[in-house]
């Protein structure tokens, strides 16, 4: 008897890169005009991002032998989104230290899991290196991000004032490696 897999929701992970990109260009808005209302939209949509990511990734377990990797990034951006919606009613400092601390949350898994990406590349287990290029790019990415909020080394003001590029860049990196991962499945579903 033959089983089969319900499709991957793939617009799941393309809801979170535009929910991504929503947020940079947010931060541009808000940035020369903060306030807790700023905080409580960009928390909610950090929110709707890991609920996106965890339905995909639980959705998606009969498929995909490992999903821990989109677990921990779900987990990751719904608790950000928790406590920048919780740190909107304070300072602008820590909304952007919450937001410093998401970046670097970011950036550390997306170094573990490129690393691995890189072990199985070599490996030659499927994996594309183009791949292996996307995450780098995530953790370049989401690094500068942490360092720029958290050690703001362009002054508070000037800093706050083109953050909003590293999301959009980080969505745009999401977009990316979803249309990889979805041509891989399609590479994959159809070997078989």
């Amino acid at each position: 008897m033959e089983h089969t897999h319900p499709a991957p929701r793939w617009w799941l992970l393309l809801a979170r890169s535009a929910i991504y990109v929503l947020i940079g260009i947010l931060m541009f808005v808000f940035a020369a005009s903060y306030t807790a209302q700023s905080g409580y939209i960009i928390g909610i949509l950090a929110i709707l991002a890991g609920v996106g990511q965890l339905v995909f990734s639980f959705a998606n377990r009969g498929t995909e032998s490992n999903n821990l990797w989109g677990i921990l990034h779900g987990l990751t951006d719904l608790a950000f989104g928790i406590a920048i919606f919780a740190f909107s009613q304070g300072t602008i400092k820590g909304f952007v230290d919450v937001l410093g601390f998401w970046a670097m949350m970011y950036a550390f898994l997306q170094s573990v899991q490129a690393m691995y990406a890189f072990l199985a590349a070599r490996g030659g287990t499927g994996v594309n290196l183009s791949s292996v290029f996307v995450h780098f790019a995530n953790v370049v990415t989401s690094g500068a991000l942490t360092f720029m909020l958290l050690l703001r080394p362009a002054g508070f003001d000037e800093t706050l004032s083109y953050v909003g590029v590293f999301p959009i860049v980080l969505g745009v990196l999401i977009f990316i490696l979803t249309n990889q991962m979805r041509a891989q499945a399609s590479r994959t579903y159809h070997h078989q």
